[in-house]
Protein backbone atom coordinates (compact mmCIF):
# COMPACT_ATOMS: atom_id res chain seq x y z
CA UNK A 1 0.00 0.00 0.00
CA UNK A 2 2.77 2.28 0.65
CA UNK A 3 3.69 4.35 -2.20
CA UNK A 4 7.59 4.75 -2.29
CA UNK A 5 8.74 9.31 -2.15
CA UNK A 6 11.68 10.81 -2.10
CA UNK A 7 11.77 10.64 2.13
CA UNK A 8 10.63 9.32 5.04
CA UNK A 9 7.09 11.31 6.40
CA UNK A 10 6.74 13.83 4.17
CA UNK A 11 3.53 15.31 4.32
CA UNK A 12 2.44 14.51 0.95
CA UNK A 13 3.41 11.21 0.92
CA UNK A 14 1.65 10.56 4.12
CA UNK A 15 -1.64 12.41 3.36
CA UNK A 16 -1.23 10.16 -0.20
CA UNK A 17 -0.71 6.62 1.52
CA UNK A 18 -3.85 7.11 3.99
CA UNK A 19 -6.45 8.43 1.24
CA UNK A 20 -5.04 5.03 -0.23
CA UNK A 21 -5.34 3.07 2.79
CA UNK A 22 -9.05 3.98 3.51
CA UNK A 23 -10.40 3.56 0.38
CA UNK A 24 -8.29 0.08 -0.34
CA UNK A 25 -10.44 -0.64 2.96
CA UNK A 26 -13.59 0.24 2.20
CA UNK A 27 -14.14 2.68 4.58
CA UNK A 28 -16.27 5.47 3.60
CA UNK A 29 -15.99 9.43 4.98
CA UNK A 30 -16.21 11.91 6.33
CA UNK A 31 -13.61 11.05 9.19
CA UNK A 32 -13.18 12.06 12.98
CA UNK A 33 -9.07 12.48 12.39
CA UNK A 34 -6.66 12.77 15.64
CA UNK A 35 -3.67 13.95 15.14
CA UNK A 36 -1.00 13.52 17.54
CA UNK A 37 2.56 14.98 17.91
CA UNK A 38 3.41 15.81 14.37
CA UNK A 39 0.72 14.04 13.05
CA UNK A 40 -1.44 17.19 13.97
CA UNK A 41 -0.09 18.64 11.01
CA UNK A 42 -0.93 15.40 8.59
CA UNK A 43 -4.09 16.10 9.84
CA UNK A 44 -4.59 19.55 8.68
CA UNK A 45 -2.56 18.88 5.64
CA UNK A 46 -5.18 15.81 4.75
CA UNK A 47 -8.45 18.28 5.53
CA UNK A 48 -6.53 20.48 3.20
CA UNK A 49 -6.44 18.03 0.50
CA UNK A 50 -9.21 16.55 0.71
CA UNK A 51 -12.27 18.51 3.00
CA UNK A 52 -15.38 16.61 1.71
CA UNK A 53 -13.38 13.82 3.45
CA UNK A 54 -12.92 14.98 6.79
CA UNK A 55 -16.16 15.92 9.39
CA UNK A 56 -13.93 16.92 12.62
CA UNK A 57 -10.01 17.25 14.04
CA UNK A 58 -9.05 16.46 16.94
CA UNK A 59 -5.49 17.29 17.80
CA UNK A 60 -3.11 16.21 20.86
CA UNK A 61 -0.19 17.87 21.52
CA UNK A 62 0.47 18.78 18.81
CA UNK A 63 3.90 20.06 17.38
CA UNK A 64 4.45 23.43 18.78
CA UNK A 65 8.13 23.67 18.82
CA UNK A 66 11.01 22.41 15.91
CA UNK A 67 13.79 23.01 15.83
CA UNK A 68 17.19 22.09 13.86
CA UNK A 69 20.95 22.74 14.39
CA UNK A 70 22.13 24.10 10.83
CA UNK A 71 25.88 24.43 11.03
CA UNK A 72 26.49 27.35 13.69
CA UNK A 73 22.86 28.23 13.55
CA UNK A 74 20.08 26.84 15.32
CA UNK A 75 16.18 27.45 14.77
CA UNK A 76 13.02 26.77 14.10
CA UNK A 77 12.35 25.43 11.38
CA UNK A 78 9.88 27.62 9.66
CA UNK A 79 12.39 30.71 10.25
CA UNK A 80 14.85 29.25 8.45
CA UNK A 81 15.37 29.28 5.26
CA UNK A 82 15.05 26.02 2.77
CA UNK A 83 18.40 26.52 1.49
CA UNK A 84 19.73 26.55 5.26
CA UNK A 85 17.44 23.29 5.88
CA UNK A 86 18.98 21.54 3.03
CA UNK A 87 22.84 22.79 3.98
CA UNK A 88 22.43 20.37 7.17
CA UNK A 89 22.53 17.46 4.99
CA UNK A 90 23.56 14.69 4.65
CA UNK A 91 24.03 14.10 8.58
CA UNK A 92 26.69 12.77 9.52
CA UNK A 93 26.81 8.43 9.70
CA UNK A 94 27.56 8.73 13.39
CA UNK A 95 24.34 10.62 14.04
CA UNK A 96 22.75 7.08 14.20
CA UNK A 97 21.47 5.85 17.75
CA UNK A 98 21.97 2.40 18.88
CA UNK A 99 19.59 -0.11 18.26
CA UNK A 100 17.32 0.32 20.46
CA UNK A 101 16.44 -2.90 23.03
CA UNK A 102 13.77 -1.92 25.16
CA UNK A 103 10.54 0.77 25.46
CA UNK A 104 11.77 3.79 27.46
CA UNK A 105 9.43 6.11 29.26
CA UNK A 106 6.20 6.95 28.50
CA UNK A 107 6.32 3.63 25.93
CA UNK A 108 6.74 1.94 28.97
CA UNK A 109 3.44 2.47 30.01
CA UNK A 110 1.86 0.30 27.01
CA UNK A 111 0.37 -3.26 28.11
CA UNK A 112 3.61 -5.60 27.32
CA UNK A 113 2.21 -6.59 24.10
CA UNK A 114 2.15 -3.63 22.82
CA UNK A 115 5.30 -2.72 23.93
CA UNK A 116 6.93 -6.00 21.61
CA UNK A 117 4.99 -4.77 18.90
CA UNK A 118 5.97 -1.27 19.19
CA UNK A 119 9.63 -2.35 19.81
CA UNK A 120 10.09 -4.48 17.04
CA UNK A 121 8.82 -1.69 14.55
CA UNK A 122 11.12 0.18 16.23
CA UNK A 123 13.79 -2.80 15.08
CA UNK A 124 13.06 -2.42 11.77
CA UNK A 125 12.93 1.02 11.61
CA UNK A 126 16.31 1.69 13.03
CA UNK A 127 17.47 -1.11 10.25
CA UNK A 128 16.23 0.40 6.96
CA UNK A 129 17.66 4.06 8.81
CA UNK A 130 20.81 5.34 7.82
CA UNK A 131 21.54 9.00 8.48
CA UNK A 132 24.51 9.41 5.27
CA UNK A 133 21.38 9.00 2.78
CA UNK A 134 18.61 11.14 4.84
CA UNK A 135 17.96 14.40 3.16
CA UNK A 136 15.79 17.50 4.12
CA UNK A 137 12.13 16.34 2.65
CA UNK A 138 10.74 15.84 5.37
CA UNK A 139 11.33 18.91 7.36
CA UNK A 140 11.03 21.10 4.31
CA UNK A 141 7.15 19.60 4.01
CA UNK A 142 6.77 20.19 7.62
CA UNK A 143 8.03 23.77 7.22
CA UNK A 144 5.24 24.05 4.33
CA UNK A 145 2.52 23.09 6.62
CA UNK A 146 3.41 25.37 9.71
CA UNK A 147 4.24 28.53 7.55
CA UNK A 148 0.68 27.91 5.97
CA UNK A 149 -1.04 27.59 9.63
CA UNK A 150 0.40 30.25 10.25
CA UNK A 151 -0.55 32.32 7.41
CA UNK A 152 -4.03 31.38 7.32
CA UNK A 153 -4.37 32.36 11.29
CA UNK A 154 -2.82 36.11 11.47
CA UNK A 155 -4.96 37.68 13.62
CA UNK A 156 -8.19 39.75 11.68
CA UNK A 157 -8.44 37.02 8.94
CA UNK A 158 -11.44 34.49 9.21
CA UNK A 159 -10.88 30.66 10.52
CA UNK A 160 -9.71 28.62 7.39
CA UNK A 161 -11.71 25.76 8.41
CA UNK A 162 -15.16 27.79 9.11
CA UNK A 163 -17.47 25.62 11.75
CA UNK A 164 -15.53 22.74 11.46
CA UNK A 165 -15.38 21.15 14.57
CA UNK A 166 -11.96 21.33 15.87
CA UNK A 167 -11.08 19.73 19.17
CA UNK A 168 -7.49 20.82 20.86
CA UNK A 169 -6.20 18.07 23.43
CA UNK A 170 -3.25 19.93 25.51
CA UNK A 171 -1.37 19.62 28.63
CA UNK A 172 -1.60 23.23 28.59
CA UNK A 173 -4.91 25.93 28.41
CA UNK A 174 -6.09 27.71 25.71
CA UNK A 175 -3.31 30.18 24.83
CA UNK A 176 -3.68 33.89 25.24
CA UNK A 177 -4.34 36.33 22.56
CA UNK A 178 -0.73 37.60 22.45
CA UNK A 179 0.28 33.80 21.70
CA UNK A 180 -1.67 33.11 19.30
CA UNK A 181 -0.69 36.23 17.38
CA UNK A 182 3.33 34.54 17.88
CA UNK A 183 5.31 32.54 16.02
CA UNK A 184 7.69 31.60 19.00
CA UNK A 185 4.93 28.53 19.42
CA UNK A 186 2.62 26.81 16.68
CA UNK A 187 0.19 25.17 19.22
CA UNK A 188 -1.57 28.00 19.96
CA UNK A 189 -2.26 28.58 16.26
CA UNK A 190 -4.83 25.57 16.62
CA UNK A 191 -7.75 27.14 18.89
CA UNK A 192 -7.70 29.68 15.82
CA UNK A 193 -8.60 27.17 13.08
CA UNK A 194 -12.41 27.11 13.50
CA UNK A 195 -15.31 28.98 14.56
CA UNK A 196 -16.38 25.87 16.00
CA UNK A 197 -12.94 24.98 18.60
CA UNK A 198 -13.05 23.19 22.29
CA UNK A 199 -9.67 23.60 23.83
CA UNK A 200 -9.86 20.22 26.46
CA UNK A 201 -6.81 20.66 29.02
CA UNK A 202 -4.80 17.85 30.19
CA UNK A 203 -2.95 19.76 33.68
CA UNK A 204 0.22 17.96 34.15
CA UNK A 205 0.11 15.76 31.55
CA UNK A 206 3.64 14.31 29.45
CA UNK A 207 4.07 15.19 25.31
CA UNK A 208 1.77 11.90 24.86
CA UNK A 209 -1.57 12.42 26.47
CA UNK A 210 -3.08 8.92 24.96
CA UNK A 211 -0.63 7.85 27.60
CA UNK A 212 -0.47 9.83 30.24
CA UNK A 213 -4.11 10.98 30.67
CA UNK A 214 -5.88 8.76 27.39
CA UNK A 215 -9.56 9.33 29.11
CA UNK A 216 -8.65 13.23 27.70
CA UNK A 217 -8.48 11.94 24.24
CA UNK A 218 -11.22 9.91 24.62
CA UNK A 219 -13.39 12.56 26.11
CA UNK A 220 -11.90 14.83 22.55
CA UNK A 221 -12.71 12.19 19.98
CA UNK A 222 -16.44 11.63 22.01
CA UNK A 223 -16.81 15.14 21.89
CA UNK A 224 -15.94 15.72 17.87
CA UNK A 225 -18.37 12.92 16.99
CA UNK A 226 -21.18 14.30 19.41
CA UNK A 227 -21.03 17.71 17.69
CA UNK A 228 -20.90 15.87 13.78
CA UNK A 229 -24.08 13.40 14.02
CA UNK A 230 -26.32 15.98 16.61
CA UNK A 231 -25.27 18.90 14.20
CA UNK A 232 -24.44 21.32 17.13
CA UNK A 233 -21.51 23.24 18.15
CA UNK A 234 -19.12 21.28 20.10
CA UNK A 235 -20.04 23.51 23.07
CA UNK A 236 -23.21 22.23 23.49
CA UNK A 237 -21.82 18.76 23.48
CA UNK A 238 -21.57 16.83 26.92
CA UNK A 239 -19.00 13.76 28.36
CA UNK A 240 -19.81 11.54 31.08
CA UNK A 241 -16.70 9.45 31.94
Amino acid sequence: MERPGPAEETVEETIDDLHSLVRAAGEHGPYVLVGASIGGIFIQAYQHAFPADVAALVFTNSSNRIGMQVKSKVGLIWDLSEDELRSAYPLPPDSRNPAPTREEDPFDRLPPDLQKVRLWLDVRLWEKSDPSKAGPESLLSWRKEFLREFDQTEPGRKPPLGSLPVVVVASDPAAPESQRRSRDNAAPRLDSLSSNTLHITAAGSGHEIHLYQPDRVIEGILRALSSVRAGVPLVSTRWQP
